[in-house]
């Protein structure tokens, strides 16, 4: 298993790091071998002890410090991976065999503790990407057990040592060709922030005064992410192959698919690029940063100075109203999601900011800027139209086109996946009441729903859908946590969240049905059951748009009617 980790990757680190005079060791080999040979020659259990000594000694003379060093430190990373994995493994195993029916949900409960404190320790041992997956598991909310989110939370926090001014200004070098001080009048090594992967630094153009943010990629990653990636797949074969039943395997899929994307900055360049193209004709409150360059593992960009989206201290400074910063939020994400199908898949508040601004093309008095764009998804269209239908389908309570349309996106267990997807209960869902506020008994009973029970059914539903769908349902998972927030923030207020989705979705399936109709009359020529179909496609977007566009006027009113009372 070690060889196979390390192969790929030694050749690399042979070009990152200098190779020292190998003729002198080879020399050196020669000369004690003979000392030992003389020795003890005849002598077998001595000459099989020598063989294998020579063969330590050959090695380690061969090979220079710096080889020696990476391979010490891959054999320490990988074996303390796969010692903490196995370790999790066994006592899931062991637990689950000596429950008794009593006390087995206290147990598994103490085990799911256990396994967490574990893999925390070694995460915040090992650093770089396990931080990052870390992260990712801790978001995973309504797919993990309670103890296993709460425990990894704290490294929604943690954040990497900030890498030195020698390790930038070499970085700089050998990615750019140039020296930095030729390359910026002014740079500040205190980093504006400081993420798993990356940080941030102000500085200014040598060659046009301009102030930018330049994102500078921690450069020890590139010594061990390749190997740290496969680490992590081979624990999660491993794990799959002795318990068929986990069921978790995509969180490695996922892992091995989104970070290379994360570690190429020319790959976060042109997603910017392509996402600015696509809102240049809507009237939003979204920017998005200009990138002026990108190389892998440097990127420079517009420097926008603002605050995360979920600091309500500066928005009521400002005169900001939180409720709609949601609204706004939700609009700009819907309009991803359903119309133009490239979605930002990382929407957490430290890659949201908001800026007061006067001259918005959307008359709002704020600016939402979209950060980080590393991580993005594009929808086949017709996954993104059936995705339309069913929440389309959610809103309205409608329980036959919920599973027929869950089916469509990969889903099962329509009614799980419905709650997946909304955070609500099902009878919410039924009683086509998703604009209600959650109440707190209900945030309870769904933060506590995943019991062994409903984490097999969570793990097959998980393993039957699109890779693209995993990412869409922590996307929706991040701007439901962002979105309650804001709200809150601004009582009194109905729940419009939906009702603004709702809008969106019924514009995707209303021009994907006239599109389709269109072709159809193109080619068998014009019928009576086209135009009917088409008439019953434009009745039911126009009623669902016209009940969501009053909805929101009511909300809006009786918002504005409230607070002039209070």
């Amino acid at each position: 298993m070690f060889k196979r980790l390390i192969q790929p990757h030694a050749l690399l680190y042979q070009q990152l790091r200098p190779r020292a005079n190998r003729a002198l060791h080879c020399n050196g080999i020669h000369t004690q071998s003979g000392k030992w040979q003389s020795k003890r020659n005849g002598v077998t259990v001595a000459t099989t002890f020598t063989g294998i000594g020579l063969l330590g000694t050959g090695m380690l003379l061969y090979l220079d410090n710096d080889q020696l060093y990476y391979y010490a430190q891959t054999f320490r990373r990988s074996g303390t991976a796969v010692v903490t994995g196995a370790k999790i493994a066994l006592d899931y195993q062991w637990t689950l065999l000596r429950a008794s029916d009593v006390d087995k949900e206290s147990a598994k409960s103490a085990c799911h503790k256990r396994s967490a404190e574990r893999v925390l320790h070694i995460l915040q041992t090992l650093g770089g990407i396990y931080i990052k997956w870390g992260q990712h598991l801790s978001s995973m909310v309504f797919v993990l057990p309670e103890e296993w989110t709460s425990t990894l939370a704290v490294l929604q926090d943690r954040c990497e040592c900030a890498s030195s001014p020698e390790e930038i200004r070499h970085l700089v070098r050998v990615d750019l060709g140039q020296d930095l001080d030729s390359l910026f009048s002014y740079f500040d090594y205190e980093p504006i922030g400081v993420a798993s992967l990356a940080q941030v630094h102000k500085a200014q153009l040598a060659s046009t005064g301009e102030w930018v943010a330049v994102k500078i990629q921690h450069p020890k990653l590139d010594e061990f992410c390749r190997i740290d990636i496969n680490t992590v797949s081979w624990i999660f074969d491993t794990i799959q192959s002795i318990f068929p039943n986990f069921g978790f395997y995509w969180v490695a899929e996922d892992m091995r698919e989104s970070l290379p994307q994360e570690l190429d900055f020319t790959v976060e360049a042109a997603n910017a690029h392509k996402v600015s193209e696509q809102f240049a004709g809507d009237r939003t409150a979204l920017v998005i940063p200009e990138v002026l360059w990108a190389k892998r593992r440097i990127i420079c960009m517009e420097y926008i100075h603002g605050v995360r989206i979920d600091d309500l201290n500066y928005m009521k400074k400002h005169k900001i109203d939180p409720s709609t910063v949601s609204t706004e939020l939700i609009s700009i994400f819907s309009r991803m999601m359903f119309i133009h199908g490239f979605v930002h898949c990382d929407p957490h508040p430290g890659n949201v900011m908001i800026r007061a601004s006067n001259d918005n093309p959307s008359g709002h008095n704020f600016d939402i800027v979209l950060l980080d764009h590393g991580v993005y998804r594009t929808l086949p269209d017709e996954l993104r139209v059936n995705y339309a239908h069913l929440w389309t389908a959610l809103i309205e309570g409608d329980e036959e086109g919920i599973q027929r349309y869950c089916e469509l996106v990969g889903g099962s267990d329509h009614r799980l996946f419905a709650s997946m997807l909304t955070g609500r209960e099902w009878h919410t869902i039924r009683s086509a009441n998703l604009s209600s506020a959650r109440t707190t008994t209900e945030v309870d009973r769904v933060a506590n729903k995943p019991t062994m029970h409903f984490l097999r059914r969570i793990a097959d539903i998980l393993s039957s859908l699109p890779r693209v769908m995993l990412l869409l349902l922590k996307t929706g998972d991040l701007l439901r946590n962002v979105d309650e927030l804001l709200r809150n923030a601004s009582k009194p207020e109905q729940y419009r969240t939906y009702a603004i989705m709702g809008q969106f979705c019924a514009k995707a399936v209303w021009v994907e049905t006239k599109q389709r109709i269109s072709e159809k009359a193109a080619t068998a020529g014009v019928s009576w059951q086209l135009v009917k179909h088409f008439a019953v496609a434009w009745w039911k977007y126009h009623r669902l748009e016209y009940s969501l566009w009053a909805y929101n006027v009511h909300s809006t009113l009786r918002q504005k009617l409230s607070i002039n009372f209070l």
